[in-house]
């Protein structure tokens, strides 16, 4: 399609400028753009950005007279377009053909004249993209994160029905696909086009819903590893809570995948009803109460995911939803995006990360600075095809140091190896046209299917040759344009690098480390305070809205430092320590909102031993992460003894154990089952976080 335009233009219209910018159209928005969807959707969106795509033009156009003007209006261009892929992944997929229209424009020939032919070509090029993404080979439309979603939660539904009805083990396997569904659902197992990484209401559901749906998956597994070790235990009120959840779990599965409607929480109402009645009269005759309580407590806080599974879920699809009743003081809610219009939820993900510690607005200046100072240096030396400069300093840019040393030997090498055959190319075929018309298609062909293959360095040298082969079509070329085209290159490439490599070079993996440092520290924090409000030693204060904020903003990071090519930061190498923290971070704020919706400040009081543990647990918990969270802000990982648990130490067992001695053989007060709750969270939280200092400490001491 691209050659299909510039031929049009060039030998049809006898049109230069139409064939170059038509020539161009199609290979920023084609192979110069990422843009996620179904084909339909695809074309949708090519057709939708040419209003912008012409406005750069005419922009480049018109700054395009003098050197200072174009390098100040390629900044602004080059923060602007990067910026706004924060809450668009399909803006920030057109982010580099975008700015190359500006880049195209604002170099010599500076003739506004032409700015109709550059607009026609333009409009030419990128119809014919989006023609062919419908009917040209079209690719293949993406998987979808909700399948992911269904998937698991189906899973989640039969494990959950067995664990319900069967008086024993439930199967075998069912622990393990339940972890192998977890992986799945991990944004580094998902291909970029099917992440839900948009600011729309729909994607920030299936995030949230993708977080309860790990945290279930997780409690489920413990209840079916609790039933190996202790069959027969279930409670008939937890059984028909988990039927419940199992219910409301297949329902999620139904409605996402598109086979049903959207799912209801109507299952609940009842089992929980039911669970709260004969909670506090559990059966004291039975040889393993104890277990029997624990697994109520698990059972209920699946029952409460699975609630907020299902309102995730109902937003995804577009149903209604309960009113936000979360109190002034804690808001927002967990649900404040729910029936919010998607320019304003966007509008509202610009303004949050219009900030320095922003990855996205980071690398929004790197690459403004970047094409400024290359627009600059290319009109000081006078080159006269620095349009290739700017091309290369997009190629090299990465979200880091590593990302840009990464890019910059295949650009170089490529086109090097490019320059070399396009000087042979030219000095064999002279001015011969019709050989180098013949040649045009092959060579893009090439150069957009050898890169995603054989490599970036392949790739640029086809483009290299192909761009030669354009060109020497409108004008007579000698061999000596290959020097020239790697010398602009090798200009605009160690420009690109020097910003990449002085300006915030740690990227993404720079940011998560302290994104998830401070999530870990607000967390603990919330955790603290949440125990000591519960217990009675203190007043509710702000610290779950922060670790609430900061969740978002460590989950914004990870997604960023998922997208870089290599992992920038060998001390960490893997990125299985970073969800383990997300989870934890969400499982604080999703536990800990609900025990304080449920205690009123000092509801424990009155049972002073357990308070106690749960204190004592809660800063114990604090005190085990306060060495990762300095690893993470350091860089320098040291190895930190794990301190082994102590007979005495406090966990949910040990609760459970307070609770019956408190009872007496009476009836069970049960605020005190909200204590057993409050010990399996910090039970859970203190083994996630103990695990993840444990897999550090591990790659520390690994030899080399």
């Amino acid at each position: 399609m691209a050659c299909t335009g510039f031929y049009a233009a060039r030998y049809g219209l006898g049109n230069h400028v139409a064939a170059i910018y038509a020539l161009f159209g199609a290979i920023a928005t084609g192979g110069m753009s990422f843009v996620p969807g179904t084909p339909r959707e695809r074309a949708r969106t090519l057709l939708a950005v040419l209003p912008v795509a012409a406005a750069l033009v005419s922009l480049g156009t018109v700054l395009g007279a003098h050197s200072w003007t174009a390098a100040l209006g390629m900044f602004v261009v080059g923060f602007l377009v990067s910026y706004a892929g924060v809450g668009a992944p399909r803006l920030g997929g057109l982010a580099g053909g975008l700015q190359a229209f500006y880049i195209l424009a604002c170099f010599p020939p500076y003739d506004p004249t032409t700015l109709g032919s550059r607009l026609a070509g333009l409009a030419t090029g990128v119809v014919l993209m989006a023609a062919a993404e419908m009917w040209l080979l079209p690719e293949p439309p993406p998987g979808r994160y909700a399948d992911r979603l269904a998937g698991a939660a189906a899973l989640a539904s039969g494990a959950l029905r067995a664990l319900a009805t069967e008086q024993r083990s439930p199967p075998f396997d069912s622990p393990e696909q339940l972890v192998a569904a977890s992986q799945e659902l991990r944004l580094t197992r998902v291909p970029d086009d099917e992440r839900p990484t948009s600011a729309s209401a729909r994607h920030r559901a299936l995030c949230q819903s993708g977080a309860y749906m790990l945290h279930l998956l997780a409690q489920t597994r413990q209840l079916a590893l609790d039933a190996r070790d202790a069959p027969g235990t279930r409670d008939p009120a937890a059984a028909r809570l988990l039927q419940a959840s199992a219910t409301a779990c297949h329902d999620v599965a139904v409605g996402l995948s598109g086979r049903g409607p959207a799912p209801s929480d109507a299952p609940y109402t009842a089992a929980a009803a039911d669970f709260e009645a004969h909670r506090v009269h559990p059966p004291t005759w039975h040889p393993n109460r104890a277990a029997m309580v624990r697994g109520d407590a698990i059972a209920l806080d699946i029952a409460h995911t699975g609630t907020l599974l299902v309102t995730t879920v109902r937003i995804a699809l577009g149903a209604p939803v309960r009113a936000d009743t979360t109190p002034p003081a804690e808001r927002p809610g967990p649900f404040w995006y729910a029936g919010r219009p998607t320019l304003s939820l966007y509008a509202r993900r610009l303004q949050d990360h219009l900030t320095p510690r922003s990855v996205y607005f980071q690398n929004a200046v790197r690459i403004a600075l970047a094409l400024a100072a290359a627009r600059l240096i290319v009109g000081g030396l006078d080159l006269s095809h620095g349009l290739w400069a700017l091309l290369a300093t997009i190629t090299v840019m990465g979200t880091s140091a590593t990302g840009t040393r990464t890019a910059l030997w295949p650009a170089f090498s490529g086109t090097l190896a490019g320059a070399a055959v396009t000087a042979v190319m030219l000095y064999l075929v002279t001015d011969h046209v019709a050989v180098y018309a013949v040649l045009l298609p092959p060579l893009y062909l090439l150069a957009f299917s050898a890169g995603p293959v054989l490599g970036m360095g392949w790739g640029q040298a086809f483009s290299t040759i192909a761009a030669a082969a354009a060109f020497a079509q409108l004008d007579y070329a000698k061999p000596g344009l290959a020097a020239i085209r790697f010398t602009d290159v090798v200009i605009g490439g160690l420009t690109g690098a020097l910003i990449g490599l002085l300006a915030w070079p740690q990227g993404g993996a720079g940011e998560l480390r302290r994104a998830c440092s401070r999530l870990l520290d607000q967390s603990t924090r919330a955790v603290t305070e949440t125990i000591d409000t519960i217990t009675g030693s203190s007043t509710t204060g702000d610290a779950l809205a922060r670790a609430r904020q900061a969740l978002v903003i460590a989950e914004e990071s990870y997604t960023q430092y998922a997208t870089e090519p290599d992992d920038p930061d060998p001390a960490h190498p893997t990125d299985k320590d970073w969800m383990t923290i997300l989870l934890a971070g969400n499982q604080v704020i999703t536990i800990g909102q609900s025990l304080r919706n449920h205690c009123a400040p000092g509801a424990l009081a009155a049972w002073p031993l357990s308070a106690t543990h749960l204190r004592d647990a809660a800063h114990r918990l604090r005190l085990t992460a306060l060495p990762l969270m300095n690893d993470l802000r350091s860089k320098k990982p040291r190895p930190t003894p794990v301190v082994p648990l102590a007979p005495n130490t406090p966990t949910d067992r040990t609760v459970i154990a307070d609770v019956f001695a408190a009872s007496g053989g009476r009836a069970t007060d049960p605020l005190q089952y909200y204590a057993v709750d409050a010990a399996l969270w910090l039970t859970s939280l203190q083994v996630m976080v103990t695990a993840i200092r444990r897999g550090s400490d591990a790659r520390v001491a690994a030899p080399g």
